[in-house]
């Protein structure tokens, strides 16, 4: 494994997406557990899933950590992403300002046609 200047943020991109995975499969796991009622049949249900899910996550990190190509192309990633000109503060705002005003706009449009809409359909009928 070849060590880059962006590798910390390549190991926690990991550490994250493993993370991810072990919160759903034990999200996942619970839920059948409780949908087939292994509590009762199963004593250490929740910690057998628990212990599934990290070792899952655990295998993931390790993968992902262990593997040339994958380091590759998340260094090249994070690196493109490092030349990124990211807006300021003052843009960002403007955006922000322009998109809810066509919202309100849209918004509004919408209601007048359902509106609309309403009144044709209570004369018709």
């Amino acid at each position: 494994m070849t060590e880059s200047p962006f590798q910390k943020w390549v190991n926690l991109s990991y550490l994250a997406l493993s993370a991810l995975l072990a919160f759903i499969v034990f999200s996942v796991a619970m839920k059948l557990v409780g949908v087939y009622d292994l509590e009762t049949r199963v004593k250490s249900a929740e910690w057998i899933a628990r212990g599934a899910a990290l070792g899952l996550g655990l295998v993931l990190f390790l993968g992902l950590w262990l593997s040339a190509k994958s380091n590759q192309f998340m260094n090249e990633v994070i690196m493109e992403l490092s030349r990124v000109t990211w807006p300021g503060q003052k843009e960002t705002t403007g955006a922000t300002i322009m998109v809810i005003i066509m919202v309100l706009i849209s918004g509004m449009v919408l209601g007048f046609f359902d509106y609309l809409w309403t009144v044709l359909l209570k004369w018709i009928l």
